[in-house]
């Protein structure tokens, strides 16, 4: 199975959300409600958060897309950490442990999202995504490659130990909406 790893483009923003709430478990979705506007849509609200401010992290332009026979399979959010996130406003209490650990490796290109669609899983495309992700690290002239994950995705974890991936830090899982589960977000890393 082939496919190519592209920049995402504008006409991929509501893939671009899917790809951040399919790795984040759900967790931008009471964002995405709060933004919504006069036509109740929360995947609008979503399309539009994607693609306003390009200095948010998961803007667009921060993303990449494999694409398998014209369809979307899954993709990649990440770049650089230069330094402890100064933010304008207060973080929910159930983001401040998974932001505080994604800026803690300065000069290190943090995987902010990676997901693959459900129908594409078990063919060797996160390995992929993984893969491009390092590439993107070299070229920024990062030092390594990190990722935060909650301690129930063993799948994930497992996949990530097996490329390299060593845990450096943890913080607890804060609980939110009526999602409970796991108990911490580990951060994993690896030189490149």
């Amino acid at each position: 199975m082939c496919g190519r790893i592209r920049h995402a483009t504008i006409a991929d923003a509501l893939e671009v959300a899917a790809i951040i709430d399919i790795a984040g478990h759900g967790i931008d979705l009471e964002l995405w409600m709060q933004s919504r506007d006069s036509d109740h849509s929360v995947l609008a609200a979503a399309r539009r958060v994607v693609l306003e401010d390009p200095t948010w992290v998961y803007h667009y332009s921060r993303a990449h897309v494999l694409e398998m026979d014209g369809r979307i399979a899954g993709g990649l959010i990440g770049g650089l950490v230069d330094g402890e996130a100064t933010l304008e406003e207060p973080l929910p209490p159930h983001l401040e442990p998974l932001v505080a650990l994604e800026n803690r490796v300065p000069g290190y290109w943090n995987l902010l999202a990676l997901a693959v669609h459900a129908e594409f899983r078990g063919k060797g495309l996160a390995s992929r995504l993984l893969g491009h992700a390092a590439h993107l690290a070299s070229q920024s002239g990062a030092r390594g490659l990190s990722i935060v994950v909650e301690d129930t995705n063993t799948t994930a974890i497992a996949l990530y130990r097996k490329k390299g991936f060593e845990e450096v830090e943890s913080q607890p899982w804060v609980a939110y909406g009526e999602r409970t589960g796991p108990r911490r977000w580990l951060m994993l890393a690896k030189s490149v």
